[in-house]
C-alpha cells in the first residue's frame, strides 16, 4: 500500500518525468523507426552499438542501488518497486550494502545469467564499473540507465558547460541533476554567499571512490578559489547517519572553530551533522548547509539547524530511469539527459531557505 508520502511524491515525478522524457529531436539517443529482430526495438546507445530490447510487457529490469539502510536508498526501493508494477516490468532490486566490490559481482552475475533485459544502475564506484556498463553490459544486449552517479572519470572531468557530459556512450542516458558540476557549483555558491568572509568549512560526502563525492570535490576546489578566506577540509562516509555523526563529532573536537558544514546528503548525513554539532556545543555557531529531501529537511530548515538546502529527488529519479525504458520500448529513446528536478534545474538548482519553504511545490513539503 502506498503511504501518503510515496503518493505525494509519485505525483510529482509523474509530472517532472513527462517534461523530462520529452527531449529534443537532436539529442534522441534512438530511433523510432529502426526496428530490431521480432518482438525487439534497436536502441542506439553511441559508439556505433545498438541494443535490441524486448518490447511488451514483463520486461525484465535488474536495479542495482548503493543500499537501503538509509532514507535515500528507501526511497530509491519504494519507487522501483511501483513503478515497475504500474509499467508492467518484472523487476529484481540489488542492494549492495554500500560496498562497491559486493555491488560489481552483483553486476557481473546478473549479466552472466542473461536473465535481463534492462538495467537501473546507481553505481558505487564509477571508475571501476565503467567497462562493463558502457561496454559489456550493451554487448550482452542489456539496456542501461544510469541514475544519479556518473560512470568513468566524468566526476572529476565535468567543466560545467553542458549536462550531456555526464553521460556516457554505452548507456541509453543518465537520470540525475545533483550530480551535475552546475548543480554542486549552485550549491556552493549558495552557501557563499551565505557566509561571506573567514570561515572554517568542513564538507562531509559519501566515499572518497563514489563519482558524486568526486564531482563536489572538484566543485569545492573552485569554491576555494573563489573565496580565499576560506579553510575546507573533508569528510569522507558511508552515507549513513551514524558514520556521520560518529566522524563529524571527532572532527569537531578537534576543531572548534568550525563556521559552516556541507552535509551532501539529508536527511542521513545531517542528521549526524546536526546531532554532532549539538553534542559538541557549537550549533549556535556552525551553519549547515545542506543537499536532501524530505520532512527532515524542511522540519530542520524551519527550525533554523540548517541554514539553506538544495533538493534531491530520489524517488522521481527512479522513476524517471524505469520510465524512459519503457519509452525506449516504443521506440522513443528520448534525450541522453534526463533531468530529475521537480523545482529548479540541473543547471539552476533551486535555494530552499526557511524564507522559501512556502514556493515549494505541496508535495515536497
Amino acid at each position: 500500500m502506498r503511504t501518503p508520502k510515496s503518493r505525494a511524491m509519485l505525483a510529482a515525478g509523474s509530472t517532472a518525468v513527462l517534461l523530462a522524457l520529452a527531449g529534443c529531436a537532436g539529442n534522441s539517443s534512438g530511433d523510432p523507426g529502426n526496428q530490431g529482430p521480432a518482438g525487439t526495438v534497436a536502441i542506439d546507445v553511441g559508439n556505433d552499438t545498438k541494443v535490441n530490447l524486448k518490447t511488451g510487457q514483463g520486461l525484465k529490469v535488474a536495479v542495482f542501488i548503493p543500499g537501503v539502510a538509509n532514507e535515500f536508498g528507501l526511497e530509491q526501493e519504494r519507487a522501483a518497486k511501483e513503478t515497475a508494477n504500474e509499467l508492467g516490468m518484472d523487476m529484481t532490486l540489488f542492494d549492495a550494502g554500500y560496498d562497491p566490490n559486493k555491488q560489481l559481482n552483483q553486476m557481473q552475475t546478473a549479466m552472466t545469467s542473461g536473465n535481463f533485459d534492462a538495467a537501473v544502475v546507481m553505481a558505487l564506484d564509477g571508475v571501476m564499473s565503467c567497462k562493463l556498463l558502457t561496454e559489456d553490459f550493451a554487448k550482452a544486449n542489456i539496456l542501461t540507465s544510469i541514475s544519479g552517479s556518473p560512470l568513468c572519470d566524468d566526476g572529476t572531468d565535468q567543466s560545467g558547460k553542458s549536462v550531456d557530459e555526464v553521460w556516457v556512450p554505452g548507456t541509453l542516458n543518465f537520470v540525475g541533476s545533483n550530480t551535475t558540476r552546475d548543480y554542486v557549483d549552485g550549491w556552493l555558491a549558495a552557501a557563499a554567499k551565505a557566509n561571506p568572509g573567514k570561515q572554517k568549512v568542513v564538507a562531509v560526502l559519501g566515499p572518497a571512490v563514489n563519482t558524486q563525492t568526486r564531482v563536489t570535490e572538484a566543485a569545492m576546489a573552485k569554491l576555494a578559489q573563489d573565496n580565499t578566506d576560506y579553510s575546507i577540509d573533508t569528510i569522507y562516509t558511508d552515507w549513513t547517519t551514524t558514520d556521520a555523526y560518529n566522524k563529524t563529532q571527532t572532527y569537531l573536537q578537534g576543531h572548534p572553530d568550525t563556521t559552516l558544514i556541507l552535509s551532501a546528503s539529508a536527511p542521513d548525513l545531517t542528521q549526524g551533522v546536526i546531532q554532532a554539532a549539538k553534542d559538541a556545543g557549537l550549533s549556535e555557531k556552525i551553519h549547515v548547509a545542506d543537499v536532501g529531501f524530505g520532512k527532515f529537511q524542511i522540519e530542520q530548515l524551519e527550525a533554523g539547524n540548517v541554514q539553506l538546502s538544495t533538493m534531491l529527488f530520489p524517488y522521481n529519479q527512479m522513476k524517471a530511469n524505469l520510465s524512459s525504458i519503457a519509452a525506449a520500448q516504443r521506440g522513443d529513446a528520448g534525450p541522453r539527459f534526463v533531468d530529475d528536478s521537480v523545482i529548479g534545474t540541473a543547471k539552476n538548482p533551486f535555494v530552499v531557505t526557511k524564507e522559501t519553504i512556502s514556493e515549494l511545490p505541496a508535495e515536497l513539503r
